[in-house]
């Protein structure tokens, strides 16, 4: 499985891009995406934004405030969508593209998905036939885990006095960057 993590600023502007690959069951932690799809997924990033913000300023299943995590939000061909919405508006969006032995009617290995990762390939194990499912409760749990830690390491790096949030600045800390590959190589 290949991901592709952007945070966008509340204008839209992209502060931080991160790609990778699945790094559990026999995985190199690098992202497979063809240069094609590499090309479209900012397109279709962007293009879920639309979705993004329909499901942030709807109405919210709590007691008046919407919830951080937004779960998977949009699917365009095989590339699948999450998002995390921090309180100051700052998205996160995780682009998922599965391995296409895991695809439906994709030819492989008879289990394709069983040797995908944590969040893809275990989940199709409850008899899914070894198709990505991004509803899936294991699915769920591992990207909002991913998510919750990129939040935290977020953060941290806002609330340091030198980064300029406010004017969107993106941030080049390569710090940043190996603490966010950490976290996808930990629940990804």
């Amino acid at each position: 499985m290949s991901y592709i993590l952007h945070i966008l600023s509340p204008h839209d502007t992209p502060l931080f891009t991160h790609d990778f690959g699945t790094s559990r069951s026999s995985g190199t932690g690098l992202s497979s995406l063809s240069p094609a799809d590499r090309a479209l997924a900012p397109f279709v990033l962007h293009s879920a934004l639309d979705i993004v913000e329909d499901v942030q300023w709807g109405p919210s299943s709590s007691a008046g405030s919407a919830p951080m995590y937004l779960k998977h939000v949009d699917k365009y061909q095989n590339m699948y969508i999450s998002c995390w919405v921090t309180g100051a508006n700052t998205r996160f969006l995780l682009l998922t593209r599965p391995r296409d032995e895991s695809l439906p009617g994709a030819t492989g290995g008879g289990g394709g998905g069983v040797r995908g990762s944590l969040a893809g390939g275990r989940a199709a194990l409850g008899g899914s036939g070894g198709v990505y499912n991004p509803t899936a409760p294991a699915t769920e749990e591992a990207v909002k885990n991913f998510m919750v830690e990129v939040y935290e390491i977020w953060v941290k790096t806002v609330m340091n006095p030198f980064f300029g949030v406010g004017v969107g600045e993106p941030v080049r800390s390569p710090v940043f960057r190996a603490r966010v590959a950490a976290a996808a190589k930990k629940y990804l």
